[in-house]
């Protein structure tokens, strides 16, 4: 593929990522939300990190409702822009919203309580795609819960976390990096905008170490990008490489993310699974909440 074919190809997820950018950017901590208080102490938040459990649990945090009201038109009309090929679902959604049928908030609520079930519901309701509404869900959520994990999450901590999965909000990682010679590994989270140290050798979803059942696909075309497998639990996960970089924080990770879309298919084809983007590994208390708009729905567990 010459330059000029992959920059028509790259150029879709330039714009949709510097797009992204914006709304994450309308998010702020005095005027988005009514309360944050999940500030802890670092000794505090090293020992959760050593027992495996994710620093941000889905409570007693306080979202304005115009705050979500903004961020979901804003990313409605930037997916009926870039991401036209699903623009039957963008404007049911959409219409859905205008209609009353669905407020923000309690999209944005149901996202960061893990009630997929519920949105599942709204997308038979409304007749849109289950996986479009998905996927839209969480990066309604991304600017908020990327606020919080600024509070909570820096390299320093990375010697305290050992899992595959964020050490935030406990998602699975949809892209990896490797960066450097021989290839020092990062995993990232679309979910909250985190990344984070893991062995180059093993799989993040099953922590399968046995070389023989671990290898990775490569595509001519995008040589950048490697498909790496696990053949025990048959997940993959997309990876960047970047022999030359040093490892700059402000990587676009949006950017690798929408623009490996491509490879989604090649892995399906060889019989991989994708881990689905919305799985969560994390502490549901008691009495979950999220508050948008001053009033709190509580979910008993």
């Amino acid at each position: 593929m010459s330059a000029i074919e992959q920059e028509d190809v790259l150029r879709p997820a330039r714009e949709l990522s510097e797009a992204m950018r914006t709304v994450t950017a309308m998010v702020s901590d005095e005027e988005s939300f009514d309360c944050l208080p999940i500030e802890r102490d670092s000794d505090t938040m090293q020992e959760t990190l050593r027992q495996g459990k994710p620093l941000l649990s889905p409570g007693h945090i306080q979202i304005k409702n115009v705050a979500a009201q903004s961020v979901f038109e804003s990313i409605v009309r930037i997916f009926r822009e870039h991401l036209a090929e699903k623009a039957e679902d963008w404007e049911k959604l959409e219409q859905g919203y205008r209609a009353g049928g669905i407020a923000a908030s309690e999209l944005l609520e149901a996202t960061l309580q893990h009630r997929w079930g519920l949105i599942q519901v709204w997308a038979r309701q409304f007749s849109v795609d289950i996986d479009a509404l998905q996927f839209f869900s969480i990066y309604l959520a991304r600017p908020f819960r990327q606020q919080a994990a600024r509070r909570l999450w820096d390299e320093t901590q990375t010697a305290f976390w050992q899992e595959g999965y964020c050490p935030v909000c406990g998602h699975s990682p949809v892209l990896g990096r490797l960066i450097g010679s021989p290839g020092h590994r990062r995993l990232w989270c679309c979910c909250c905008n985190t990344f984070w140290s893991f062995p180059r050798i093993g799989c993040p979803f099953c922590k399968n170490l046995s070389a023989d059942q671990l290898g990775y696909l490569t595509v001519n075309e995008f040589a950048s990008y490697r498909i790496y497998v696990c053949d025990k639990c048959k997940r993959y996960l997309k990876t960047s490489v970047c022999p030359e970089e040093s490892g700059k924080d402000d990587w676009d990770y949006d950017l690798d993310y929408f623009s490996a879309v491509m490879l989604d298919p090649i892995a399906l084809r060889e019989g991989y699974i994708a881990e689905p983007v919305w799985l969560a590994r994390c502490e549901q208390p008691a009495a979950a909440c999220w508050q948008i708009g001053g009033s709190c729905r509580v979910q008993e567990s």
